[in-house]
């Protein structure tokens, strides 16, 4: 086994304690005083040189030393070193905290910049991940929480405190709980993979399931029942039904002799009808020939004003853009004008520059002396080369920019004299196209109608129009069927309610077979349930044997602790549950010197089971008389009247 104890540990301005050394003696060190004298911050000082945390595991506390008023002492190092031995080998452990201060140039304060933090493994730095490496070869962190305080583990959640002593006791496999008992094995046959809750969660769910539908199934069988219709005389039905459908066909041929009389008269209308539409259309054509004919003096004419007078529109738009043109030619000619004075005087302006020597640039920056003439004089020609070379650019860049512009202007200016000679031209074409006679003539069409009505053609269409149409001015007798209809629509409404009766059987049918399968559904299921119900029995069973085999190996782990692992309630189901007992009364029950030897009776069995000791830190030592015998080193943490703490 591993054992981890304490030789010295020494603290510098840790959490108001300006400097302490304590040597320790390997079984058992009493560290006393009394209260606030500093003994739980012994235990700080260890904890956190080892993980960064105090006792209480919190990263976040104050190990700064405080002035009288409460605040924090700038610029002093807190540090904890300590010299462990481990499996007889001495090993020096330290950490230190201290402050950032910085100077800024130019400052006459330092200023704080934050904290930095340092550890040393046998004076070698070591970085986070080595320093947790190397402390975890120790001891890992878990394990020392457990194994360095009596009340640490008790004090943990269940669910913490059930994972460790099931790691302690080992696993209790299902195949040994099942062994000689028929039930359990072949319920660990049905697990399929699953794990024992898995099933449980799967088995309630079906329950839960069948369990809603049969709760249904009454219902719907009794609703099945209710909706189902009177049964009737099914055949007499069917006799009816088929007279009703012969006498339905023989109106039904009556009605289509007499329709398919009038239907051939009616096309013959029909077929009139057509032959006006195309007679009108053939003396329309002709009205149009003999106007065309008549008018086609004027409609010549006519053609070339409309010609002339989109000319001159066509002619008056481009003269308003080539006038909107010149003056936005004109505009652009102004702005780079003045963009032409703006160059020139900038070429002046830098042409004009001269360089001055700054005398702060001849001056070190670190101490402040002024700079060898060698250096004053070689950064000057730096300088002066630079800025000729600087100023050359500058210049090249305007005198450039200069003959861009000047490019511009000149293309520009051949657009507005482009634009003025056009201008000219249209003036010119417009005024004499309106000068033209037939622009502003007023033409008048000759009256065709005399010439359209002495065409013979003409007549002779219109005469053959007005004959058909007076053919079709007389009306075409309608059928009459109204009798027949009506007897029609009678039959046709008895076989329909004839038909619906029938239905009713097919539906008394359909319905007897679905009260059918919803009585074996039920059957089924029901005993599904009570299959499902069985499972759970065998379940719960196993569970119990488990329970049991859990808490009888853990239990014999310890001398004087017992656990409870598993809680019976009322409705006799058992739920998990850790808790610490002695002699039967719970561990929050018992007295302080009780809890203590219980939480050392712990300790002595994780202890064993990890395979390693660390050093116990007993606070509140004073109010046991006798302690638990532990291979561990003890630090018993006493409160008496001393206002300084004493080790012995």
């Amino acid at each position: 086994m591993k054992k981890v104890i304490i030789k010295k540990l020494s603290l510098l301005n840790f959490k108001g304690i300006r400097e302490l050394e304590i040597n320790f003696n390997e079984s058992v060190t009493s560290i006393s005083g009394r209260n606030g004298s500093g003994k739980t911050t012994v235990f700080d000082a260890f904890t956190w040189l080892m993980f960064g945390k105090d006792s209480e595991d919190r990263k976040a506390f104050n190990i700064k030393t405080l002035d009288a008023s409460g605040k924090a002492i700038d610029k002093i190092p807190h540090e904890v070193t300590a010299i462990i031995e481990v499996n007889g080998e001495a090993v020096t452990l330290c950490r230190r905290f201290k402050e950032k201060w910085v100077r800024k140039r130019g400052s006459v304060k330092d200023e704080f910049t934050g904290h930095e933090e340092e550890r040393l493994y046998n004076d070698v730095p070591m970085s986070v991940k080595d320093w947790t490496e190397k402390i975890n070869a120790i001891c890992t962190e878990e394990t020392f929480k457990f194994i360095t305080n009596p009340n640490y583990f008790p004090m943990q959640k269940a669910d913490v405190q059930r994972a460790m002593l099931m790691r302690m006791a080992g696993n209790v496999s299902d195949e040994e709980i099942a062994f000689g008992n028929d039930d359990f094995q072949r319920l660990l046959g049905q697990l399929s993979g699953k794990t024992m809750e898995e099933y449980k969660r799967e088995i309630a769910a079906k329950k839960r399931t069948i369990k809603a539908e049969i709760e249904t199934i009454p219902a719907r069988i009794e609703e099945c029942k209710r909706m189902m219709p009177e049964s009737e005389n099914w055949s007499e039905l069917e006799a009816e039904l088929e007279g009703r459908q012969i006498l339905l066909a023989k109106v039904e041929g009556q009605i289509s002799d007499k329709a398919t009389a009038f239907n051939e008269a009616n096309n013959e209308r029909m077929k009139k009808s057509k032959r006006v539409g195309e007679l009108k259309s053939e003396r329309m054509d002709l009205e149009f020939k003999i106007k065309e004919r008549v008018q086609a003096d004027y409609n010549e004419q006519r053609n070339k004003q409309l010609d002339l007078q989109r000319q001159v529109a066509n002619d008056e738009r481009e003269l308003a853009d080539t006038k909107k043109a010149l003056a936005g030619y004109e505009s652009d000619l102004e702005r780079m004008k003045t963009k032409k004075e703006a160059l020139i005087k900038e070429w002046r302006e830098i042409n004009a520059r001269v360089l001055r020597f700054d005398e702060n640039a001849f001056v070190c920056p670190t101490c402040g002396r002024q700079l060898e003439i060698d250096d004053i004089e070689r950064k000057q020609g730096e300088m002066t080369a630079k800025f000729n070379t600087r100023k050359a650019a500058d210049l090249d860049e305007n005198n450039r920019k200069g003959k861009e512009m000047k490019e511009r202007m000149t293309a520009i200016e051949a657009l507005i004299g482009g634009a003025k000679k056009l201008i000219g031209d249209l003036d010119e074409k417009i005024a004499k196209e309106k000068a033209n006679e037939l622009y502003a003539a007023t033409l008048t069409a000759p009256d065709a109608t005399p010439a359209i009505e002495a065409d013979a053609e003409y007549q002779r269409l219109t005469s053959e129009i007005a004959a058909l149409e007076k053919e079709l001015a007389e009306p075409i007798q309608s059928p009459e069927t109204a009798e027949l209809s009506e007897r029609k629509r009678q039959y046709t409404a008895d076989i329909d309610e004839m038909k619906a009766k029938l239905a009713k059987r097919d539906t008394i049918n359909r319905t007897n077979q679905r009260i059918s399968e919803l009585e074996t559904q039920l059957r089924n299921q029901s005993d599904e349930l009570s299959g499902l119900e069985g499972i759970e029995f065998t379940m719960a069973a196993f569970s119990k044997a488990r329970i049991e085999a859990v808490e009888s190996r853990i239990n014999h782990l310890f001398s004087i602790v017992r656990f409870k692992m598993f809680e019976t309630q009322i409705n006799g189901g058992e739920v998990e549950t850790c808790e610490a007992t002695v002699d039967g009364v719970p561990y929050s029950d018992l007295n302080n010197a009780m809890k203590i030897n219980a939480g050392l009776d712990i300790i002595n069995a994780i202890c064993k089971s990890e395979g390693v000791t660390a050093p116990i830190f007993i606070d509140n030592a004073e109010s046991i008389n006798e302690l638990m015998p532990t291979e561990s080193q003890m630090i018993r943490l006493v409160v008496t009247e001393d206002d300084t703490l004493i080790v012995q």
